[in-house]
């Protein structure tokens, strides 16, 4: 019933729609439908009431779990949907949820995530007005096949995100997404398992969908774009998460199936460095030279001097 009261809510979010309105439609009481109001205010949903007009919902990008999943029939990724106006990161509290017998494919989606982070540790703002989420895999898989999904992944959110924005996006090694020259997602693997396979793989991916740069942190938003920004329009944050969790399935079992050379090379062709100049790190020294490939096994290979170095975690600069 709760999430019929968002529903209505969500569809008549420019409008204040009174709470005997909600109670005739819904088939409840006035007491019920306060209830429920006063539990989504608890779940952190940005709901006015105004005595006398009714409730209103700040939508910013609200996801109904309901209506995503029924465009995902028969689908690994996204079997289960959960959403959460706000969460410390949707892949700390997936983490939290794996002991509870979460099935595969769960995805956990916030409208703000308060600790977000990205690789390294980094912080990961996550304002409303983005698309955050993350989803559980159990894939039977050794560790090293694990890890090329970080790749396999960054190719599915590039396809996704050109259904959007009219032009292709690149992929800055191993998982940045860029388009126009300015990140616009990220994608952060986290796994645990043994040597020989991993017991669970939690996915999670961040998009600039209907944020403004300009409120980010200057070092951050000086070098991010979002899909508002290029489109000069809002877009509608369920069919975005549609869109790319249907291409994340496919790609996921693509690779299950056939492996990574056929994916590998939708990677070099996306690769906004590859053949270019770069800097990057082998444990403390700082390294320069050509970008010669992507290997078999997701490693970026560096041309320097006359050594043929093989990268198989780092960050990247481009050099002019």
């Amino acid at each position: 019933m709760r999430q019929k009261i968002l529903r209505k809510l969500v569809q008549n979010q420019n409008n204040f729609i009174s709470g005997s309105q909600l109670a005739e439609s819904l088939g409840i009481s006035r007491v019920a439908v306060w209830k429920h109001i006063e539990a989504l205010k608890e779940e952190g949903y940005d709901i006015t009431g105004v005595s006398g007009r009714g409730y209103q919902i700040k939508d910013s990008g609200i996801i109904i779990p309901d209506e995503i999943r029924a465009s995902l029939p028969q689908q690994l990724i996204g079997s289960q949907i959960y959403y959460y106006p706000r969460l410390d990161s949707t892949n700390e509290a997936l983490k939290r949820s794996i002991k509870d017998h979460l099935p595969e494919g769960t995805v956990y989606v916030a409208g703000k995530q308060e600790e977000g982070k990205g690789r390294r540790g980094r912080k990961w703002e996550s304002p409303p007005g983005g698309l955050w989420f993350s989803f559980l895999l159990r894939p039977t898989l050794p560790l090293p096949q694990t890890a090329l999904l970080s790749l396999v992944f960054a190719v599915s959110l590039v396809k996704s995100l050109d259904v959007f924005l009219g032009s292709l996006c690149q992929i800055k090694w191993p998982n940045d997404i860029y388009c126009q020259g300015k990140k616009i997602a990220g994608i952060l693997l986290e796994m645990s398992g043994e040597i020989d396979n991993t017991d669970n793989l939690i996915v999670g991916i961040g998009i600039n969908v209907n944020v403004r740069t300009n409120d980010l942190p200057a070092f951050i938003g000086a070098n991010s774009t979002s899909m508002l920004e290029i489109c000069g329009r809002e877009i509608a944050a369920d069919k975005v998460l549609i869109t790319v969790l249907k291409d994340l399935d496919s790609y996921y079992h693509e690779f299950l199936k056939n492996g990574f050379t056929d994916i590998r090379l939708e990677f070099k062709s996306r690769c906004l460095h590859l053949g270019k100049a770069i800097e990057t790190t082998r444990g403390q020294d700082i390294i320069r030279g050509i970008n010669t490939d992507i290997d078999e096994m997701g490693n970026l290979m560096l041309q320097y001097q006359d050594t043929l170095i093989r990268i198989s975690t780092g960050d990247v600069k481009v050099l002019n």
